[in-house]
């Protein structure tokens, strides 16, 4: 409880942080524009490469087995080491084309979805509550007592401990790549964020609490899956429901990360870091497609492959780095820029705080990982010579830039697509 709180409150400091550097810019891209204005585009193109071709795919395969396998598990009434492999594959790059193809379809229809995940996301943890709260009411509180009981209190295990508890309130960055999208940013953003974390801190914590009613502490610390251990033991027959919900609720957090991430590819395009046809909107349902598109063979060759949860070990220290390196843009800006325009401001001690409990996780996680941390900065410093190859090298000879103008012609035919006639930034 006291984790799930804690990482509650650290996910809203940094949320709060982002959200007076959105405010502030008023421009999609998320940590990519932040950071290009601030240090430059080396930094920024190897943000923008990490998410294209690692974080973003290895983290939507991760969604979509997520979906796949608590929808699967019901089915074949078994746990989910038995369930088929090629089941789970299938399902998940369903799961995946369906996702990308509303997000190609209609901005409408993607928002729609993601209030219809959200939703069922709520019901779930109510009916979870609920039912914890019958049974504590019942007099089932001997878990509640002890629930320090088997407990290990370690310096090295407390990054990874972190990790899972700030995964759960992931997704708060999202919104900061799909700005010029919102109306009347300044002052829907600060509002919404408050509202948002604030909700789901309360909620979690009551989830936490109902768990305990039927779950030991060595069950929840031992669990892959609390929430549908504990609906096997509180619903029985019908503990399908929560299997379902949790499917709903990994489907919504991959329905978000494609929104967000893909306006970040089309800011990168828009900004001369990618390809031109990256930057282009289709004709007709006025979405960036091509910047959809491209991260869905990346995303299907993780599920395909596997490994997707080793990547991401690769990458959580780069992760971490980057989100430093953002909202270390505050401080810099308020010593630089300081009579810069901010409709919300944080308070500079909480945004100090955030820093130094960030730089503190990334010590701790190289000195408990150092070779997946090792790995991470290799492949992430991997994008520097693609930089310097496609976009600092400008004297191109002319048979190189007539075979990019051919390639970005053939895709804008291909997706449809036409320059952004409207500016929104």
């Amino acid at each position: 409880m006291i984790l799930w709180t804690f990482c509650g409150l650290i996910s809203m400091v940094g949320a709060l942080c982002y959200v007076e550097l959105i405010t502030s810019y008023t421009k999609s891209g998320g940590e990519f524009t932040f950071i290009l204005d601030a240090f430059g585009p080396v930094p920024a193109f190897l943000r923008m490469w990490t998410l294209l071709f690692l974080i973003g795919p290895s983290s939507n395969a991760v969604q979509a087995l997520t979906v796949a396998n608590y929808l699967t598990v019901p089915f074949f009434g078994c746990d989910e080491v038995s369930v088929p492999r090629n089941a789970v594959v299938l399902i998940a790059i369903c799961v995946l084309f369906l996702t990308f193809f509303i997000n190609c379809i209609s901005v409408k229809w993607t928002a729609r979805l993601q209030v219809f995940y959200t939703v069922a996301k709520i019901v779930g943890l109510i009916i979870l509550i609920v039912t914890g709260l019958v049974f504590i009411l019942k007099g089932n509180v001997s878990n509640l007592r002890n629930t320090f009981e088997g407990a290990e209190i370690s310096i090295t295990k407390f990054p990874l401990a972190v990790y899972s508890g700030i995964f759960a309130y992931s997704g708060w960055d999202y919104i900061s790549s799909m700005t010029e999208e919102v109306k009347q940013p300044e002052k829907t953003i600060p509002r919404s964020v408050v509202i948002s974390m604030s909700t789901v801190i309360v909620i979690y914590l009551l989830a936490n609490i109902g768990y305990f009613s039927l779950l030991t502490p060595q069950e929840v610390l031992s669990s892959d899956a609390v929430a549908a251990d504990f609906g096997t033991k509180a619903l029985g027959d019908w503990s399908w429901l929560i299997w379902l919900f949790v499917a709903l609720s990994a489907a919504g957090n991959l329905n978000g990360a494609v929104f967000g991430r893909t306006r970040t590819f089309f800011v990168a395009a828009r900004e001369g870091l990618l390809p031109e046809f990256l930057s282009m909107i289709h004709i007709n349902h006025l979405t960036p497609i091509p910047a959809i598109a491209i991260s869905l063979p990346f995303s299907m060759l993780f599920i395909l492959v596997g490994d997707a949860l080793i990547l991401i070990k690769y990458l959580t220290f780069i992760d971490w780095f980057f989100s430093a390196f953002t909202i270390a843009i505050i401080p810099y800006y308020r010593w630089k820029y300081p009579n810069m325009r901010r409709p919300f401001k944080i308070p500079l001690p909480l945004t100090i705080i955030f820093i130094l409990f960030t730089l503190f996780i990334m010590v701790m996680t190289c000195y408990t990982q150092p070779f997946y941390s090792f790995m991470g900065v290799i492949a992430t410093l991997a994008g520097v010579p693609i930089y310097y190859l496609c976009v600092w090298w400008t004297n191109k000879p002319p048979w190189l830039i007539n075979v990019i103008l051919k390639v970005n012609l053939f895709f804008q035919k291909f997706f449809f697509a036409i320059r952004q006639e409207e500016k929104t930034y």
